[in-house]
């Protein structure tokens, strides 16, 4: 299945440094394009698992977008990008830069392995991570530095990142996002299980639908909480750094913390903009669907 293109915000900063050749190293041979000390390699996998199989994925350097999936199949596409002071330096670089996979009945496993000559000076490598998964399936994703996109995902998902951003669009299910330097943007259309977003330095906002019956906590120790859009709270607990209450007739946990940071829960429109305030909770990790 071809993929649509895509578009990363988070790596304009990784914008081409200068004129000369671009090498894409793939499975089909060697082509040439115009850019200055790259390589770059797309790596492709489809795999079929059944309904509450497991996906996971865990990358050093670079994002990770879920989206869902048109037919029965797990599509993973990753994108290997070496740079350095040349062409054939790059090349030579994007040798240390290995994915390795793990299928086993039910689960497939997937990691980015840096070797030793990673970077130093102009000398870089990352990996960015496109999947699409069918409904029902354990997705776990995780990348020390890059930000997280997940769009229409529909299961038990969990995202973790140290340096980036957390996006979701439109998800159904179980969702647990976890990040140290960045903030979480969460667009719940379904709660069926439990949502915990947790942040250290970055704000938290939450969408959820109206009519949704849960028992939320939220807290924000340097900075405050807050709920929006006539969201319906019968509190137990109440004060600027801290929620605690009834939603509707209660039932799912919903769990919203961070440290350095706000923290809003709202009741969701049906639509979400993927640009409209992102940049100050979702820190550099605005990661869109494809186009």
């Amino acid at each position: 299945m071809t993929f649509r293109p895509f578009c990363l915000s988070a790596l304009l900063a990784t914008a081409a440094l200068g004129a000369g050749c671009d090498v894409r190293v793939g499975e089909n041979g060697v082509s040439v394009d115009v850019a200055s000390g790259k390589a770059v390699d797309d790596w492709t996998r489809t795999y079929k698992l059944g309904p509450g199989g497991a996906v996971e994925i865990v990358n050093v350097n670079g994002p990770i977008v879920v989206e869902a999936a048109h037919g029965p199949e797990v599509e993973i596409r990753a994108t290997r990008v070496a740079r350095a002071g040349s062409d054939i330096e790059a090349q030579e670089l994007l040798t240390q830069l290995e994915i390795k996979e793990h299928v086993a009945p039910g689960r497939v496993e997937v990691q980015t392995v840096i070797g030793s000559g990673r970077a130093f000076g102009r000398r870089s490598v990352s990996v960015e991570y496109r999947l699409r998964v069918p409904a029902g399936l354990q997705v776990s994703v995780k990348t020390e530095n890059g930000g997280i996109g997940l769009h229409d995902v529909d299961g038990t998902v969990v995202a973790s990142a140290t340096t980036g951003g957390i996006r979701g669009t439109n998800v159904s299910g179980a969702v647990s996002a976890h990040i140290v330097n960045g903030g979480i943007v969460m667009d719940v259309a379904r709660a069926a299980g439990p949502i915990e977003l947790e942040s250290v330095n970055g704000g938290i906002r939450l969408d959820i639908p109206a009519d949704v019956n849960a028992d939320l906590e939220a807290s924000a120790v340097n900075g405050g909480v807050s709920t929006e859009n006539n969201l319906k709270v019968d509190p137990s607990e109440r004060s600027r750094t801290r929620l605690a209450g009834r939603l509707n007739r209660g039932g799912t946990r919903i769990s919203v913390n961070t440290v350095n940071g706000g923290v809003r829960v709202r009741a969701r429109d049906g639509s979400v903009s993927r640009d409209a305030e992102g940049g100050d909770e979702a820190g550099e990790g605005r990661l869109e669907r494809g186009r």
